[in-house]
């Protein structure tokens, strides 16, 4: 018996779970940025803000922000000097990002599609591990939360 999942307020398969996520970030990537300042009055600006400015990044630190889709909170890391690595399982989301990076001028970040629930990145491969709304979209939250540790 396969274990059931929250999907909004439906039980549904794990696997259905990652295929339904994926194609609502597909169909809004290139409107997500827009939505999430509707959505939230412009305040996810500031929450990034602040989410940052606890992280505390420094130049020549790595950091991967996991879920980093189009790119928010690695460009405030970057400007503070870190390297980042912006992952995230929909390639949609990571194109926009690169777009945004590039429209604004900001260099030298990596891009690469990840399952935050298996990553193929080495033991230690990152001074920081950042993720920030993204988790509440993944599957298996502890298994996502063992790759961060690892």
């Amino acid at each position: 018996m396969t274990s059931k999942v929250n999907f909004g307020d439906e039980l549904v398969d794990p696997e259905e779970k990652t295929r339904r996520v994926g194609a609502v970030f597909s169909s809004v990537a290139r409107r997500y940025d827009v939505m999430n300042d509707l959505m939230s009055g412009g305040l996810h600006r500031l929450w990034k803000d602040r989410f940052v400015a606890r992280v505390k990044p420094r130049p020549g630190e790595r950091i991967l922000d996991m879920a980093g889709g189009t790119g928010d909170v690695a460009f405030r890391m970057a400007r503070r000097g870190a390297t980042v690595t912006v992952a995230d399982i929909n390639a949609d989301m990571l194109e926009v990002g690169r777009e945004h990076a590039g429209q604004r001028g900001i260099e030298g970040l990596a891009w690469q599609v990840e399952d935050a629930q298996s990553l193929t990145f080495d033991d230690r491969s990152f001074d920081a591990y950042t993720i920030a709304f993204g988790i509440r979209n993944v599957t298996d939250i502890g298994a996502a939360l063992g790759e961060a540790y690892r």
